[in-house]
């Protein structure tokens, strides 16, 4: 059986960071410039049911049954597994790797979910469709971000620009951009955890909502803007 195997890109969020996880409208783009990629090898030789991971961005070599249930790499096989209802998959390797920087707010985590998600499922005979893949990526974005908006795994997954509310599926919007513009992405090289902003901000805003709540409200005006801008072919309006 062929190696099997798939990308997935980064992503950026352009308006709406943070505001998003309360409700907010927010804007986000992949970056295809960026990508995770897995594959998937059958391993004839191994025993039935066995899964062996190799992550050398993250040095990680390891089987899966071996892997907690809260690691995310193991969270995204045991989800296919679990919603295409296999009991056991047939022995394999996979092997993923990534080009996005970890920590830097790229859409790492998600876009490594997708990739092994689309080619563990891929391999398994059966591909998902972007909404399952998104949906099983969610589950794993929560190891990563604790409580996350949705937004990363979403733009990843379809792989297209959206205009996204959390919570609503119906507010799942392909974003159209009628004139092409150039993004300068810049990477500090220093790691941020998605997951401890996302933290500082909940506590800041457990301790005075009504300031909070009104400063989302006036990010969540402004990605509406964007929007507008960029329905309208005027990204030279987007940096005022």
């Amino acid at each position: 059986m062929p190696a099997i195997s798939s990308s997935a890109p980064g992503k950026v969020i352009l308006f709406g960071e943070h505001a998003v996880v309360y409700g907010r409208p927010a804007l986000a783009v992949p970056v295809r410039a960026l990508s995770a990629r897995a594959v998937v090898q059958a391993a004839p030789l191994a025993e039935p049911g066995s899964v062996w991971i190799q992550a050398p961005d993250i040095e990680l070599e390891a089987w899966l049954s071996d892997l907690p249930a809260g690691h995310p790499l193991a969270a995204a096989l045991r989800g296919v597994l679990q919603a295409l209802h296999i009991p056991r998959a047939p022995a394999c390797k996979v092997r993923l790797h990534s080009t996005i920087p970890i920590a830097s707010g790229l859409g790492s985590g998600a876009a490594a979910s997708v990739a092994l998600i689309r080619a563990f499922a891929a391999f398994l005979g059966r591909p998902l469709e972007p909404e399952q893949v998104s949906a099983i990526a969610y589950e794993v974005e929560k190891l990563y971000h604790g409580t996350p908006s949705g937004i990363d795994n979403t733009v990843i997954a379809y792989e297209m620009p959206v205009f996204f509310v959390r919570g609503d599926p119906n507010r799942i919007e392909r974003l159209s951009v009628a004139r092409p513009f150039d993004l300068l992405i810049a990477d500090t090289g220093i790691p941020s955890p998605t997951a401890v902003a996302v933290g500082d901000l909940r506590q800041a805003w457990l301790g005075d909502r009504e300031r909070y709540e009104a400063l989302f409200d006036r990010v969540g005006e402004i990605a509406r803007q964007a929007r507008q801008v960029l329905e309208a072919g005027d990204p030279q309006a987007l940096g005022p």
